[in-house]
């Protein structure tokens, strides 16, 4: 490898994980510090970065970063027992406190006698301008840190070993330990790179390259699994800041290349010109980088009019509240790139509510809180639309209930007339006439009873004296009551009953407290013929011969005055059940 260029990707890998720990520890410092372990995390983190820059200012300044790098070794045992003692946490042992005790107070005695005795001198190595040599007291140094290293992860192969056969939380920290003693597997290994030239070793430093994936492999090992499994806006605020790093690197290495290739200027002027150039190059490149990361970790960018205008003509199309709602989340699902069971939109009515949403970058924040804007301008016009046509439903109601009004009074005048000048005829004449006249009145009757707006003077009322005036079958739990109107609901228990008694053998009523309060009435007839069941309670659809289909109708009209519906139920050894559910009275 070309020296100029090895030195480069050396301080690069060393830079990159300085940077990457300490993003990585104000990470864990914001989000995830009350884990366990999780304040000693930052704390090794820290050491991390530190002994990152510690190893790369030599290579940048030679033997005059040797005070700086020398103190560093020295004080490498103390982040060494912060990871014994965050391992020991980590893993929730019993003996966590007396184990940091002792590692602390060994890591304090290395770090001492590093500092009094001296660890070592930089001098140049293999074109480097300096890299750090240990003496033997800095190898005793370096070495107190690897037996703490060393106990952390033995504690870490237990904890992995000993659980893997477990099941649920217990097996799911086996396999935490397992990610944790891989990535600090990694840098160990990354560690050695260290030593070649104190171990004669004359060939380039190739596993310090690996140190940049340490913090980033500890990190999800400890942090990934207790933390961010169920935090979406957790795991992407990680990629965001690593990939932000890994895009912050790449611009300085891309700038720092001409001068890796051309060799640094003579002359002050030269050397300012050449450096101002590197930085402006620098930040040209990163702009682009981080663009391409924040539409790569936060996809959806700014909301134009363009984007309000398509979204208002989609969440238009829904004809009710859930529909629109699914709608709505369909539409941030896609822009935001977000997971079904992810953060969501809550339409209750015509408030909109954002669900998960509290960690939100605020840029995509903004994006779901414009969006839940236009879906509640959406549910108000919804809303508006469903009133009207309520109000025109029941304007026409009005209409019709006046005409059939007139028609009624048009109509029996005449059949009364009929019937009085039917009393001469011969019996069997008479008693047709008879028989039709009164059809014609149950018709009339049933037309007035579905036109008319039912006026409801509700109170509670004792189901069981209800069944009992039907004299029929029922199943009612003690002092049960619904709140209703009397006469009102007396006609639709009377409907159904008819009905029930016309096509079964066996009629009964079936009642609940709720809530809500239901009532069924349940007949062992021939059932819903499938034709009709989805239209059953519109007027003129009748399940018995002879039926003016308006029963149904009329039972639906009362319960939807009194806020509730009327609705085929399923109930065991019956075949048919139609439920009254009660709701507010109006």
């Amino acid at each position: 490898m070309d020296t100029a260029l090895g030195i480069l990707a050396y301080v690069g890998a060393l830079a990159l994980t300085a940077l990457a720990s300490l993003l990585l520890a104000v990470f864990v410092a914001l989000r995830a510090r009350m884990l366990p372990g999780g304040r000693l995390l930052v704390v090794f983190l820290c050491g991390v970065a530190l002994w990152s820059i510690a190893q790369a200012a030599p290579a940048l300044l030679g033997p005059a970063s040797g005070t700086f790098s020398t103190v560093c070794v020295a004080l490498s045992p103390l982040p060494a027992a912060a990871f014994v003692h965050l391992v020991f946490a980590y893993a929730r042992c019993a003996s966590e406190r007396p184990v940091a005790i002792a590692a602390y107070a060994a890591a304090l005695f290395a770090a001492t006698v590093g500092l009094v005795f001296g660890v070592g001198a930089v001098v140049p190595w293999r074109g480097f301008p300096g890299f750090f040599v240990p003496s033997p007291c800095g190898w005793g140094v370096l070495g107190a840190a690897g037996l703490l290293s060393l106990a952390g992860h033995l504690r870490l192969l237990r904890t992995w070993l000993g659980q893997r056969r477990g099941s649920g939380e217990i097996r799911r920290q086996s396999e935490q330990a397992r990610a944790v003693f891989v990535a600090s597997g990694l840098g160990l290994v990354a560690l050695t790179g260290f030593a070649f030239p104190a171990l004669g070793i004359a060939i380039y430093p190739f596993p310090v390259l690996l140190l940049p994936l340490y913090s980033v492999a500890l990190v999800y090992g400890i942090v990934r699994h207790r933390f961010m499994a169920v935090d979406l806006w957790a795991r992407r605020a990680l990629v965001w800041v690593l990939l932000l790093a890994g895009a912050g690197m790449a611009s300085a290495l891309i700038a720092a290349l001409p001068l890796a290739l051309a060799g640094r200027p003579a002359g002050f002027l030269a050397t300012w010109t050449a450096l101002a150039a590197t930085l402006l190059l620098g930040m040209a490149v990163l702009t682009p980088m981080k663009r391409w990361v924040d539409r790569l970790v936060f996809p959806g960018g700014q909301v134009s009019e363009t984007d309000i205008a398509t979204w208002r003509d989609q969440l238009a199309e829904p004809a009710d509240t859930a529909s629109l709602a699914a709608r709505a989340n369909t539409l941030l699902r896609t822009r935001l790139g977000l997971p079904e069971d992810g953060p969501h939109l809550v339409l209750a009515g015509e408030t909109v509510t954002l669900s998960g949403w509290d960690d939100a970058p605020l840029a995509t924040r903004h994006i779901a809180e414009r969006l839940a804007a236009l879906v509640g301008e959406a549910a108000r016009r919804l809303t508006a639309a469903q009133r009207l046509v309520a109000e025109e439903r029941e304007a026409r109601l009005a209409e019709i209930g006046a005409l059939a009004a007139t028609v009624a009074h048009d109509l029996r005048n005449p059949l009364g007339i009929v019937a009085m000048a039917a009393t001469g005829a011969p019996a069997d004449v008479r008693g047709e006439i008879a028989e039709q006249v009164a059809r014609m009145n149950h018709l009339i009757t049933d037309i007035l009873d579905y036109a008319r707006a039912w006026t409801l003077s509700p109170r509670p009322l004792d189901v069981t004296m209800l069944a009992g005036r039907f004299g029929i079958e029922a199943q009612v739990p003690a002092g049960m009551t619904v709140t209703a109107d009397p006469m009102a609901l007396d006609r639709a228990l009377a409907n159904l009953v008819d009905n029930a008694r016309a096509l079964g053998s066996t009629v009964a009523l079936i009642a609940a407290p709720g809530p809500p309060a239901t009532i069924d009435i349940c007949d062992d007839g021939p059932g819903i013929p499938a034709e009709i069941a989805d239209s059953l309670f519109r007027p003129f659809v009748s399940r018995r011969p002879g039926g003016t289909g308006l029963g149904l109708a009329i039972v639906r009209r009362v319960m939807e005055a009194h806020g509730g519906t009327v609705t085929l139920a399923a109930r065991p050894g019956w075949s048919t059940c139609l439920r009254l559910t009660f709701g507010n009275p109006t």
